[in-house]
């Protein structure tokens, strides 16, 4: 009977300790909730841009005319920024010997016409503009500009005189005309007079083989009525 009490107590006990282990439960970690309240932002309304208006540009580009020839002068209209061609005209050249020489010789010009189909009215700031093929270094040692004198049906310039062993008071007919020249572009030049143009008969000429015994005059004239 002892012996059947110590086992019954065994079983019990360890019924006992099996029910223990299953009430054990295990704790984990603590986690700490943070509660927020949420705030609803108010809408931020947008700055209103500032438009910046810019002042009108009065500023006007310009864009000189262009020669449509080449090597030919063209009157330069400030005014109205266009170019008028010039008359095309042909000119004799003329040597000649006074008394055999010995009064000496004279080279002039001479073309038909004594007043050009080309007129314009005497001003200071009068320019004209030439177009050349590229190959010119200095413009002003092939082209001229002569004041023309009428004479007989003719103009007339003195290109050259040479004295000769005897006096000659026969004074040389019309002159040379100085003048500068501003490239503008490639192979564009405007030819700016240094001095205002007296009324008269006036003409370029190029120059540059003097062998030749006709040249092409490019010519204008200044109203006398017109100039001051």
């Amino acid at each position: 009977m002892k012996i059947n009490v110590v086992l019954i107590l065994t079983v019990n006990l360890w019924t006992c300790q099996q029910s223990t282990a299953q009430t054990i439960v295990k704790k984990g970690t603590k986690y700490d909730t943070i509660i927020r309240k949420h705030v609803t932002k108010p809408v931020l309304k947008p700055k209103p841009k500032i438009a910046i208006v810019k002042p009108p540009d009065t500023t006007k580009i310009v864009v000189m005319p262009t020669p449509e020839f080449v090597n030919q002068p063209y009157y330069f209209d400030k005014d109205n920024n266009k170019l008028i061609k010039l008359e095309n005209a042909t000119a004799q050249m003329v040597t000649r010997k006074k008394t055999l020489g010995l009064k000496g010789a004279k080279q002039s010009l001479t073309m038909d016409g004594t007043s050009s189909n080309i007129r314009f009215t005497a001003k200071k700031d009068i320019g004209f503009m030439i177009k050349t093929s590229g190959d010119v270094i200095d413009l002003t040692s092939y082209i001229k500009l002569y004041q023309f004198v009428p004479l007989d049906q003719k103009r007339e310039v003195t290109i050259n005189s040479k004295e000769g062993l005897l006096t000659d008071k026969e004074e040389s007919k019309g002159k040379l005309i100085n003048f500068s020249v501003k490239m503008i572009a490639a192979d564009n030049y405007l030819i700016q007079l240094s001095d205002q143009l007296e009324a008269g008969e006036y003409g370029f000429v190029w120059v540059k083989n003097m062998e030749l015994k006709e040249f092409i005059v490019f010519a204008f004239g200044i109203d006398w009525k017109s100039s001051n």
